[in-house]
C-alpha cells in the first residue's frame, strides 16, 4: 500500500514539474527541441593558391529532448577551386545522431520522438587548370525507438571550365 502511495505521488510531482526553460509546457511534460548546424568550406580562388583542410565533426541532437520532442542535425560540407591554377583539398569526417532520449525512450507509452539528419557535400573545381579534392566519410543514425527517424544525404562533384580535376570519394552509412 505504502509502495503504491509512494509511486502515485512520485507520478504526480513528475507530471507537475515545470519544463525546463524555453520548452512547451505540456502539463508538466516538455517537449524539447534540439538543433545543430555545422557549415564547413574550403575555398582556393584566384591564381595559383592552395587550401587545405581536415575536418572531424559530431552532431548529436536530442539528448533528453523529452518523449514527444524533436532532433535535427544539419551539416554542410563544400570544398571549392575556382579561378586559374588552384588546388583545395579537403578530408571531413562527419556522424550525425537522432536524440538518444528523446525519442528513444522504451515506456510503454512513448510514442518517441521526431529525428532528422540530413548531410549536403559539394566539391567543385571552376575556372582554367584548378584540382578540387575531397575526402568526405558520413554516418547518421536515428533514434531507435522513436516515431520518425530521416536520414538525408546529398553529395554532388562537379568540373566545369579548362582543364580541371574534380576528385571525390564519399563513404555514407545511414541507419
Amino acid at each position: 500500500m505504502r509502495r503504491t502511495t509512494l509511486i502515485a505521488a512520485a507520478v504526480a510531482v513528475l507530471c507537475s514539474a515545470p519544463a525546463f526553460a524555453g520548452d512547451l509546457m505540456t502539463g508538466g511534460i516538455p517537449l524539447g527541441n534540439a538543433s545543430n548546424l555545422g557549415v564547413i568550406s574550403n575555398t582556393a580562388a584566384g591564381i595559383q593558391n592552395k587550401a587545405q583542410q581536415q575536418v572531424m565533426g559530431v552532431q548529436a541532437g536530442g539528448g533528453l529532448a523529452g518523449p514527444f520532442g524533436t532532433a535535427s542535425n544539419l551539416g554542410n560540407v563544400s570544398n571549392l577551386a575556382a579561378g586559374v591554377g588552384n588546388t583545395a583539398k579537403q578530408q571531413v569526417f562527419g556522424l550525425q545522431t537522432g536524440g538518444g532520449m528523446g525519442g528513444g525512450v522504451k515506456a510503454p507509452f512513448a510514442l518517441g520522438g521526431f529525428n532528422s539528419n540530413a548531410g549536403t557535400v559539394s566539391n567543385s573545381a571552376v575556372g582554367i587548370g584548378n584540382t578540387a579534392q575531397q575526402q568526405v566519410k558520413a554516418m547518421q543514425f536515428g533514434a531507435p525507438g522513436a516515431l520518425f527517424n530521416q536520414n538525408l544525404g546529398n553529395v554532388s562533384n562537379l568540373s566545369a571550365g579548362v582543364g580541371n580535376k574534380a576528385q571525390q570519394q564519399v563513404t555514407g552509412i545511414q541507419k
